[in-house]
């Protein structure tokens, strides 16, 4: 049998670091910060050391991670972000497409839930990079739609409120196994039409 190429060997790399990823993300939403490499390499079917030759530690795994879903949300919030209409329209749309993104992959409800959270589990200054740029790809887009749309005066203060009411709704459908039931534009409707008649 002739060896692996680069290629294959790479292709191989990617297919087990998603695996691993994939693993994480569904004992972070059983566990939450308490995971181990342990359980990841329980959850993905493979060896320890399989795990731990990837990733030496969970910091470094959930790093990884987060950075992943960052990559994720920002892909799945683009058609907002680069499409036509007015900026209350823009926000709809981007809310729409952040919740059903964040219902289906767990990694990007994870990040929400995060950054929400201000990194308070998390060690060091080691996220203050990922913060920074989940600010400047995803969090400032939305507050400028929110500026346009409603012409608030509080645009940020609107976005947090829209954001939390997305994580606490993902929240309840992820650890209830309702990801199915969702009316995620029925939902969207309701926080948009309540924020429209309290700016007026």
């Amino acid at each position: 049998m002739s060896p692996r190429t680069k290629e294959q060997n790479d292709a191989i790399r990617e297919m087990r670091m998603n695996q691993i990823m994939q693993a994480a993300a569904e004992v972070y939403l059983e566990k939450g910060i308490q995971l181990e490499i342990r359980d990841v390499a329980v959850k993905a079917e493979l060896g320890y050391g399989t795990v731990y030759h990837y990733y030496k530690n969970k910091h470094m795994l959930l790093e990884d991670l987060l950075w992943d879903a960052l990559n994720r949300t920002e892909s799945a919030v683009m058609p907002a972000l680069t499409g036509f209409g007015g900026g209350l329209l823009k926000a709809e749309s981007f809310s729409g497409l952040l919740l059903r993104e964040c219902i289906q992959d767990p990694s990007v409800f994870i990040l929400l839930k995060t950054v929400a959270d201000n990194f308070h589990h998390f060690p060091g200054n080691r996220f203050s990079k990922l913060f920074a740029d989940f600010q400047e790809r995803i969090y400032l887009p939305f507050v400028e739609m929110i500026r346009e749309g409603f012409g608030s005066k509080s645009p940020e203060k609107t976005a947090n409120l829209i954001f939390g009411s997305l994580v606490g709704c993902a929240a309840l459908n992820i650890h209830h196994n309702m990801r199915n039931e969702m009316d995620v534009e029925g939902f969207v409707d309701m926080i948009f039409s309540g924020i429209q008649l309290k700016e007026r």
